[in-house]
């Protein structure tokens, strides 16, 4: 196998903005780019397959394998502008496998005339906050304002952004393409994290003009910030007793 992507039918939006998720610390970007292609009704219309992905497969409920992949989506919208959105359960597991399949993405982002890139991923920082932030790169400095008012904080310390989302952003920006990558403010656990998820959404809501339902996540948001805040107790207890300091989270993906 090699990466390839796959499309079942010819694209059809008109100046799309492009925007990406895909699995990563707090499966943030991968959970945010769900829920918008579900209370979007966006249309699978490919996928992306890689033998840099990692070697497993998913096994379904009814106990068939499917290979890791990346959904391909778009969004028609009569009003404002078009969406193709990449969503997956993976990322490559090498320096040159993320390299090939960023290219092979940026293809995709050439090829239906992107106006403007989206890439969401998370950033650990250890603690569990009521309310995450949510942080920006940027692929220019013009376009930064513009963002800033939508509620995303540029006022912080993220020195490099690990995988997909922070390739696709600089290889956006080689092609002029303006764009931002949103890290949702997250402990870092390997759990599900819907309330940075959620701060994520209502930037992107600010940004595209969207109304968002956010009543699937309610409960989820309650029930996870409660597992969290535990986790972190235990962490720290876990390090008083070691004599060691906390780990530092600070990852992005």
């Amino acid at each position: 196998m090699t990466t390839r992507l796959q499309l079942d039918k010819e694209l059809d939006v008109e100046n799309p903005v492009f925007i990406e998720g895909l699995a990563g610390i707090g499966h943030i970007g991968k959970t945010t780019v769900s829920y918008l292609v579900h209370h979007l009704n966006a249309e699978k219309v490919g996928e992306l397959y890689s033998h840099h992905f990692p070697p497993y497969t998913i096994v379904n409920d009814n106990k068939t394998v499917d290979l890791l992949k990346n959904d391909i989506y778009q969004v028609q919208r009569e009003d404002d502008r078009d969406m193709v959105i990449i969503e997956g359960n993976a990322q490559a597991s090498t320096p040159e496998g993320h390299y090939e399949v960023a290219e092979k993405i940026m293809s995709l982002v050439d090829d239906v005339g992107s106006s403007e890139i989206l890439t969401i991923g998370g950033y650990g920082t250890g603690d569990v906050v009521e309310e995450p932030d949510v942080f920006g790169a940027v692929t220019t400095e013009k376009v930064k304002n513009e963002y800033t008012e939508c509620g995303v904080e540029f006022d912080h310390d993220v020195g490099q952004i690990v995988g997909a989302s922070g390739l696709i952003l600089a290889l956006s920006r080689e092609r002029e393409i303006p764009g931002i990558c949103l890290l949702g403010e997250t402990p870092g656990f390997l759990l599900s994290d819907p309330k940075a998820t959620e701060s994520v959404l209502q930037a992107i809501e600010n940004i595209l003009g969207l109304d968002i339902d956010y009543s699937d996540l309610d409960k989820k948001v309650e029930e996870s910030q409660e597992v969290l805040k535990k986790l972190q107790n235990l962490q720290q207890k876990q390090s008083q007793d070691s004599g060691e300091s906390q780990q530092d989270l600070g990852y992005i993906g």
